[in-house]
């Protein structure tokens, strides 16, 4: 999905402990994308990219159309793009790979170490399997 306009969330959506995306609700259904889906948001005009949870208009966004988008601040700081000018930005569903790179390299020191910790374990399960056989 292609949008040309970015709009600010409100101020109780914003932050990195939501870290969602407010989509039109013509885009968010059964067969569309569904509630709480990461999706990879990125700007091909400088490469940067983030990933953000979907989620439809909660009815406190005006102009939310199929072509704009709701980001927080910190999510427009690292596409490096401003609210309420033209953007070029592409949407679509993270991969897991994509998802565990950003849980990774968040910028929330507990969901970045809470991660490693995961996958560190994860590791050294294998290990000990491996292991044990």
């Amino acid at each position: 999905m292609k949008f040309n306009y970015v709009l600010p969330l409100p101020y109780s959506d914003s932050g990195s402990q939501h870290s969602i995306v407010r989509f039109n609700n013509s885009v968010i259904g059964k067969d569309k994308v569904t509630r709480k889906t990461p999706m990879f948001i990125s700007n091909p005009k400088n490469g940067s990219w983030t990933i953000r949870y979907a989620m439809g208009n909660s009815g406190n966004i005006k102009g939310l159309t199929r072509t704009v988008i709701a980001l927080d601040y910190d999510a427009a700081s690292e596409l490096g793009i401003s609210f309420k000018h033209p953007v070029e930005l592409d949407v679509t569903k993270a991969t897991l790979v994509q998802s565990m790179t950003w849980l990774m390299t968040s910028p929330d020191l507990n969901v970045r170490l809470n991660t490693r910790f995961a996958v560190l374990g994860a590791v050294l399960g294998l290990v000990s399997l491996f292991i044990s056989l």
